[in-house]
């Protein structure tokens, strides 16, 4: 079983370099958000009154998602997405990157200066099949217009939000592919949310955000 967080880790790391190709703090808010949003598309959690709430307390059969879920099932107030994404990004970088290394998508190799400071590096790939279907699909979708799957607008979503569509599409024109994503994740309640945290937490470093970001949507 492959997450949209797993989706998402493998996407926002160089295959050539082992760089990340967004800020690490970005990447946790998007991977907080791929937890929540894997979550609403198993039909576990909806957007009611602002508010995440759980709707079907079943287990999914995974791990990262099962335990994502207890927390929102176990918080006594109501809490918006938002907080969700901000909450639930919380240590999920390592836990993803584990994963993938345990499943023999990922080799291990720690990229930490004298041991103790981690850099903006991943893990290098192993098997890159998974990515490749991935980054298939969304161009199917972005460049070639094709009709996107629920998981590839999710992802689309993420990516966008993130700031991944500029290394995903390369030699695209970079307006239409980004109004294309956008399109594509249009009503996604979460994706908008890990946006919201992003514009913020660019502000908090004064960063400008980019110039016709839309990061309001509630609709599923």
């Amino acid at each position: 079983m492959v997450t949209l967080a797993e989706d998402l880790f493998l996407l926002a790391c160089d295959d050539e370099t082992g760089r990340l190709l967004t800020g690490p703090a970005r990447l946790d808010l998007g991977l907080g958000g791929a937890l929540l949003l894997d979550l609403a598309l198993r039909e576990r959690v909806a957007l009611v009154d602002s508010h995440v709430t759980v709707v079907d307390p079943a287990a999914t059969g995974d791990l990262l998602l099962d335990a994502a879920l207890s927390k929102i099932a176990g918080e006594a107030k109501a809490r918006d997405r938002g907080y969700w994404v901000r909450h639930l990004a919380k240590g999920v970088r390592a836990a993803v990157e584990d994963r993938l290394v345990a499943a023999g998508v990922l080799r291990h190799d720690d990229h930490r200066m004298l041991g103790l400071i981690p850099t903006g590096h991943c893990t290098p790939e192993v098997d890159g099949r998974i990515e490749h279907e991935l980054v298939g699909h969304l161009h199917d979708a972005v460049v070639l217009g094709h009709p996107a799957s629920r998981e590839t607008a999710a992802v689309a979503s993420l990516a966008l939000a993130v700031g991944l569509e500029r290394h995903l599409f390369p030699r695209a024109d970079r307006r239409a592919v980004r109004h294309r994503m956008q399109e594509i994740a249009e009503g996604q309640w979460v994706g908008a949310a890990v946006r919201q945290a992003v514009v913020a937490l660019d502000a908090a470093l004064g960063i400008v955000p980019s110039p016709g970001w839309a990061v309001e949507s509630t609709s599923w």
